[in-house]
Order: C-alpha cells, then sequence, then structure tokens
C-alpha cells in the first residue's frame, strides 16, 4: 500500500448505528505512524464500535476511513462510490491486525499452526515460509516453547499473546487491540500489557481500548476519552490522565482511579 501522507490512520465524521440506534457520533480521529492511541471510558461509549468500524467489522453508516492516505471501504466507479466487495475488505484487513477480548484460536491446533493458519489462507504465503515466521513471532511474545501445545493447554495469558502473535505474522501496519486483558486474571493480563508494551517500543502503530489506566497513562502517546458515542476529551496520556479538563473526563477518572 503506498504511502500517502504523514497520518496512517484517519477517521472522518464517522457514524455508527445498530438498528436505528447511533452509538458512535461524528468522531474525527487521526493516528501518526509509530503512535499509540488509548481509547478509554465508560462501558457503552462506543469505543469497540469505532475499533471495530476501522476494520469494516462494523460498517460505518456516515464517514470516511483511510489508511495510509487511501480510502478503504468503497470504491470509485465512474466517479461514484460504492462498497467495496468482501475480496477487497479482506485485503483492508491484511494491512489492519486486530486483538479481540476473545482469543479466537482453533482449539483442535498447535499455538504454531494456529499462526501459520492464517499466513497461508490470508497471504498466500508457503507452509515452510508460514512456518519460519510463526516461529520467529512467537519467539517474539516470549512464547517459542509453547509451539507445539494446544490451546487448551496454555494460559489466558498465553493465549492471547498468541493471538498477537498471529496477527503480527500478516505483516499489519497497524494494531487494534479491544480490551485484550479483560477476560484474563490480573496476573495474567500483566504478560498481554508487557508484551504490548515492547510492540509500542519497537514502533508499531496501535489504537487500543482499554480499562487498563497505568498501561494508558505509561505506555500511549494520547489518550481518547469517549462518553455517550463521542469523544470528549483528547491530548497527551500523561495531561489527560492527570490533569482532564473536561468535567466529564475527571467524573469518569475520579471513579476508576479511586474504586
Amino acid at each position: 500500500m503506498p504511502v500517502t501522507t504523514t497520518a496512517l490512520l484517519e477517521l472522518r465524521d464517522i457514524c455508527v448505528s445498530y438498528k436505528h440506534h447511533q452509538v458512535v457520533h461524528n468522531v474525527d480521529l487521526t493516528v501518526d505512524r509509530g503512535e499509540v492511541v488509548a481509547l478509554i471510558g465508560p462501558s457503552g461509549a462506543g469505543k469497540s464500535s469505532l475499533l471495530r468500524s476501522i476494520n469494516f467489522l462494523e460498517e460505518p453508516n456516515q464517514g470516511q476511513v483511510l489508511l495510509a492516505g487511501q480510502r478503504v471501504g468503497v470504491l470509485d466507479r465512474r466517479g461514484r462510490a460504492v462498497p467495496a466487495n468482501r475480496r477487497q475488505l479482506a485485503e483492508h484487513r491484511r494491512h489492519v491486525g486486530m486483538v479481540f477480548q476473545s482469543f479466537n484460536l482453533f482449539p483442535h491446533l498447535s499455538a504454531l499452526e494456529n499462526v501459520i493458519l492464517a499466513q497461508v489462507h490470508g497471504l498466500g504465503r508457503s507452509r515452510s515460509a508460514a512456518r519460519e515466521r510463526a516461529r520467529q513471532e512467537l519467539e517474539h511474545v516470549g512464547l517459542s516453547d509453547k509451539s507445539n501445545m494446544r490451546p487448551a493447554s496454555c494460559s489466558g495469558g498465553q493465549q492471547q499473546r498468541i493471538a498477537i502473535a498471529r496477527a503480527l505474522a500478516m505483516d499489519p501496519m497497524l494494531m487494534l487491540f479491544d480490551e485484550p486483558t479483560s477476560a484474563l486474571d490480573p496476573e495474567l493480563g500483566i504478560e498481554v500489557l508487557n508484551t504490548m508494551r515492547r510492540l509500542a517500543d519497537e514502533g508499531m502503530t496501535m489504537v487500543v481500548v482499554t480499562h487498563e489506566m497505568h498501561f494508558a497513562e505509561e505506555v500511549a502517546d494520547r489518550v481518547v476519552f469517549m462518553a455517550d458515542g463521542r469523544i470528549v476529551e483528547q491530548g497527551p496520556a500523561s495531561e489527560v490522565m492527570n490533569n482532564p479538563r473536561h468535567e466529564r473526563t475527571q467524573r469518569f477518572l475520579s471513579a476508576v482511579k479511586n474504586r
């Protein structure tokens, strides 16, 4: 995908609705290359819906998504915008890795095979090349010793790191994380957060929906606070987390920090 702009991701006037109920309202957001953006806010704020709209897992009913300056989700047919087909959306998703709350691993396959499979079917890599890359990414996330184990034999934190390795093996430009530690015990969640810290240190562009306030403050470059489907406040992580300007942000952070 050609690089035509300094911003890697641009969301312009994004709206998302479910059965006539609007959950994301006219959101504009730009993410630069190498930037880590944390989306925080109360449940029902529209954070996950906004994140999923980047990959068209939730199709915006209004607005534009641009990756590396190229609009995605639509095609220009003789001056008229038409929806992209499944093949074209799959091509877009190749460039955008996503890690969910659930691990979505194939239970009958080993960790190594889980990471190989997406490469073979999604990228058309040979099995030998995919196997080598899978070994590299499992080592990258600290799980080289779990290559031949099935997911059920791994802890929740290890399964989530396998899912991260699978996404990284697809050579994404951008990584999306949707509350990746919410289903984990705190001790296991630390393993995943440490892996994400390393990715941030390596310069991976990331958008993270998280309830981990320490992660947002210490790892993110920018924090975006959402409520009622809108961006209420955003800015440098330390500034938003320690000196929020908007009353709604203040109320939320006071509640989560004092519980």
